[in-house]
Order: structure tokens, then sequence, then C-alpha cells
């Protein structure tokens, strides 16, 4: 009885977790760069149950591992490029292929991410608004004098034919870690971080935005089942808790 409780109700907990991820998934469909994340579930204390009889040849045989519940053991991300958008604007860049643009962030430090729907400030830097400074391949801030200037394929900003700064595209080691700081947002948390990519593995997409790559059709699909899922371990909460109840107050009474 107990663990058909611990069974159910982890299950609501699992599912209200997938489903907060599948929303916010849903919610930043329209926003540049971002990445679709779900949510890895695991089953949670392994455990052998035994059948308890006065028969030693019944007794003797174990039904199994079983575990009390499941849980939300990570989130996975996924990095597939987005389709590309052209808007026209000379902010906006994009990445074909490999990389991340730097941003520097008042709040994480440096991050990284694939929205390239940039502004210029009042001061005439480069920055992603909600976000931070955009940084070059010096790790610095890019000054500019207006939106009037051209990026070439490998991030080099050009004004008036004239090389301003070039853009640092990040590429992740193997071995390191990311964890979302924002929509779209990431930081490195562990390896060996981040390096210049390479010339000729990204190419740089002046007036052009990469799009979310979220699949709507493949999110709703997953919060209808989800939805169900959840509402399916409510039901089972429900009839052990009337099992119950009519175990302490009719069968109690009876002798």
């Amino acid at each position: 009885m107990v663990r058909g409780f611990y069974a159910a109700a982890s299950g609501i907990f699992t599912q209200q977790k997938a489903l907060n991820v599948i929303s916010n998934n849903i919610a930043n469909a329209t926003t540049a760069g971002y990445k679709s994340q779900s949510t890895m579930e695991s089953s949670f204390g392994e455990h052998l149950i035994n059948r308890i009889s006065a028969l030693d040849s019944v007794a003797q045989n174990n039904i199994g591992p079983g575990s009390f519940m499941t849980v939300n053991s990570s989130e996975y991300t996924d990095y597939t490029q987005g389709s590309l958008e052209s808007t026209g604007r000379s902010v906006d860049m994009a990445l074909n292929g490999e990389g991340f643009f730097l941003v520097e962030s008042e709040t994480y430090g440096t991050v990284l991410t694939r929205n390239g729907q940039f502004e210029i400030d009042s001061e005439g830097e480069l920055y992603l608004p909600g976000v931070g400074k955009v940084l070059n391949d010096g790790e610095d801030t890019i000054s500019l004098e207006s939106s009037n200037f051209t990026v070439s394929k490998a991030g080099v900003l050009s004004i008036n034919g004239e090389e301003a700064d070039t853009l640092f595209v990040a590429v992740i080691n193997e071995e390191t870690v990311m964890k979302s700081v924002g929509n779209g947002v990431f930081q490195s948390v562990e390896g060996g971080g981040y390096d210049q990519a390479e010339i000729g593995t990204y190419t740089v997409l002046q007036g052009t935005l990469e799009k979310s790559n979220i699949n709507m059709a493949q999110e709703m699909s997953k919060i209808i089942a989800g939805q169900n899922h959840y509402n399916s371990c409510t039901q089972i909460i429900k009839m052990y808790d009337t099992i119950n109840e009519k175990t302490v107050n009719q069968i109690g009474r009876i002798g």
C-alpha cells in the first residue's frame, strides 16, 4: 500500500517538473537561439523485494528489485542548430555551424549563447538585451560608432571598409559541462571551459537570426502525454486514500 503511494506521489512531482520544462520550451519557441530542454527521469533507491511467508518454499523466492519512486535526475539540452531567418538588421547575427557568441553578464560573468539579436547601447557598445555586453576575440567589449557596419563570415566587424573588431566565437571542450542560466544562455560549470573556434568551422551571417530549435508538434504531444500521466497519478492517490479510509472506518469495526 505504502509503495503505491510513493510511486504515485513521485509520478506527480516528476511530471510537474517535466511539464514546467516543456512549458518553458513552448514559451521560448520564438526566442532567437533558444535550445530545447527536457528532463531525464531515473529510479531512486532500488531495493530487493522479498516474499514473507511461513513456508520456506515461498519465502525463499525473491520477487526482484523495485523502486519506491522516480525522480528528475537531470536536464538535457538539445544543441541542434535551429533554422536561419533573414531580418535585414545589421546588428542581428547568426552562427551557421559550431560555436557560441561570448557575452559578459553582470550576474553570471562570461556566458555563451546562440542568440545574436544584438543592439548598440548608449555608450556605443554591442550588447545582448537582458544579458550583457558582447565580447571580442580579446574578451573585451566591442565599441561601434553606429549600426552602419559589416560583419565578415569569420566574424570581423568593419566600419567604412576598415577592420574595427572581431567577434569571439567560442567552442566548448568535450569535457565541459554547461548549465542554463537563462533562456538560451549557458555557463560552463565544469571541465575545460571554452576556446576560440577555428576559422571554417562556423560562418557568421549578418542580418540573420537563428530561430529556436523547438518542434512545436513534438512539444504539444509531450505536454498532452505528460498531463495524462499527471492526472493518472492523482487518480491513483485518490484510490489509495479511499481504500485507506474504508480500511480504518469499515474493516476496523469488524469483530
